[in-house]
């Protein structure tokens, strides 16, 4: 699914359009929250620190969410130099993994997030 940032949406309808297009069927043991936390801090982070906000993709498997958000600044090194100090590092706890890479129209943070939680043996 792709979400048009260019216009800003307010995050409660992004928020909304995820749970939509990925989760409508999802067992109520999933972890719908880091996902969307995650969701929250990646393109709040593009509204703040970007000038011009592109885009959201998200996919999902039947184990974890992909999360894209792209923006037109190319300068990728800013966003780890922030990493300990701002909601990059929940977005890090929350991930499988995630990072930063440039492309042809700035730059895209993305983040691996898991869906099912631990089984409750564990």
């Amino acid at each position: 699914m792709t979400v048009d940032l260019t216009g800003r949406p307010d995050l409660r309808e992004v928020r909304a359009a995820i749970v939509e297009a990925l989760l409508p069927d999802a067992d109520p043991d999933d972890r719908f929250g880091a996902v969307l936390l995650v969701v929250d801090e990646l393109v709040g982070n593009a509204y703040r620190h970007a000038t011009t906000p592109r885009l959201l993709r998200a996919g999902r498997t039947s184990e974890n969410v992909l999360v894209e958000v792209g923006d037109g600044d190319p300068v990728a090194d800013a966003v780890r130099v922030v990493t300990l100090r701002y909601g990059l590092r929940l977005v890090g706890q929350l991930s499988l993994d995630w990072g930063v890479r440039t492309d042809s129209r700035g730059k895209v943070v993305w983040a691996l997030v898991p869906v099912k939680v631990f089984p409750a043996a564990m």
